[in-house]
């Protein structure tokens, strides 16, 4: 039914027109044609498509910066035809998106969006940093798939750094300590990732214990904190799975192995509880947790009539305050605000000085970029993006 009412639709730029709500969405589309080269040309898309009012709502939008504006356009369409109508109410499911640049994400297929009916029939697409567009108007039918018309930009999912500094502050002792174990690349920088980051209050518990490990002990418990290769969405983690991570036996030898139980609504790795799952970044997912886990204690099991489970390392030092003992770790984040810049004060000749600088992380996973493509190839699809939204060549522009 549906496939027949694709096939009777009007062109794009014809269904864009008859919305004054989405006008914005379609100047921009015409301000940067190229997007249109790369949709599939055997298979529906789903435009998640702003109103004018979220672009009015957005800060820092600048329809000028074509790198900012050409991902954005590519995270808002879904590969494939999504119906709203059909998504069932419950669990939120993974949809695949045309932003593929490796500039801004690691993730195999095309960064994700979480899509989830709501009681009511309420349908919300959740982004980077937790950002929630809910649905305004949905399955509005074009030739070559189907309008979600939203009240937000999606975002593109950050790097895990500035996500657990920035949006997720609860987690900059885990962050913190990947740093001090040398571990960024393996947690940032891999393709296809699945991270179980225990919360601040978990390391606080834990103050004592961690910090005076030696760096590589640190780093085999951070390393079972990773499923690399694979991103695993909460409802992925059935009762039973057994997960592996990048840590190794005591013989550093075999991986080993994570194990989700599952409880009424609540879901365990080992004994840690999923408090807040399904985090995108740009290479994957990351579920907090409230405990830290223990490759030596992987077969541990939670009691789920307990509240707070118990933590599965000795506690030594003064960490039975809990979240008044101080954040461990936190002086191994790099520097961002007021940081001493080298200076030169003659040949070959460098000292700290005291002048201020301000930086961030970069919220995307490289910074190459591809190339463009000859002139000749790019004017032949212009003519037919131009035809795709039913407007003139002279309408979409060849420059």
């Amino acid at each position: 039914m549906l496939c027949g009412l694709l096939a009777r639709a009007w062109d794009l730029g014809t269904v864009l027109d008859g919305i004054k709500d989405l006008s914005t969405y379609k100047d921009l589309l015409k301000q940067y044609p190229d997007i249109m080269l790369k949709l599939p040309n055997t298979a529906g898309v789903t435009i998640v498509a702003p109103n004018n009012d979220a672009f009015k709502n957005y800060q820092g939008f600048d329809p000028k910066n074509k790198t900012m504006v050409t991902n954005m356009l590519l995270y808002h369409i879904l590969q494939g035809t999504v119906s709203t109508e059909a998504i069932p109410e419950g669990p939120a499911t993974f949809a695949s998106t045309l932003l593929t640049d490796q500039a801004y994400t690691n993730v195999t297929g095309g960064q994700k969006v979480l899509i989830n009916k709501q009681p009511g029939d309420v349908v919300v697409f959740t982004s980077g940093a937790g950002s929630r567009a809910t649905l305004v108007d949905g399955d509005i039918a074009f030739r070559g798939g189907l309008i979600q018309t939203v009240d937000t930009l999606m975002v593109p999912p950050s790097r895990l750094e500035p996500t657990a500094r920035v949006a997720y502050k609860d987690l900059t002792a885990f962050l913190a300590a990947l740093y001090a174990a040398d571990l960024i690349p393996l947690f940032a920088d891999a393709a296809d990732v699945t991270i179980f980051a225990p919360r601040n209050s978990a390391f606080q518990l834990l103050a004592g214990t961690l910090t005076g490990l030696p760096k590589e002990s640190l780093a085999r418990i951070l390393r079972y904190h990773i499923v690399p290769g694979t991103v695993l969405l909460s409802p992925d983690l059935k009762n039973g799975t057994n997960l592996t991570t990048a840590a190794r036996d005591a013989a550093g030898v075999n991986p080993v192995l994570s194990h989700v139980v599952r409880a009424g609504n609540n879901a365990y790795v080992d004994r840690s509880q999923l408090v807040q799952p399904d985090i995108l970044i740009a290479n994957g997912v990351l579920h907090m947790v409230d405990g830290v886990l223990n490759p030596d204690a992987p077969g541990v099991q939670p009691d789920p009539a307990v509240g707070t489970q118990p933590p599965v390392f000795p506690q030594t030092g003064a960490t039975s305050t809990g979240s008044r003992v101080a954040t461990p770790f936190l002086t191994a984040l790099p520097c961002t605000v007021s940081c001493p810049v080298p200076t030169t004060t003659g040949p070959n000749v460098t000292e700290a000085a005291s002048t201020t600088s301000t930086g961030s992380s970069s919220a995307g996973v490289r910074t190459t970029s591809s190339k463009a493509g000859a002139r000749g190839a790019r004017q032949t699809g212009l003519v037919a993006v131009a035809g795709l939204l039913g407007v003139g060549i002279g309408m979409v522009g060849a420059a």
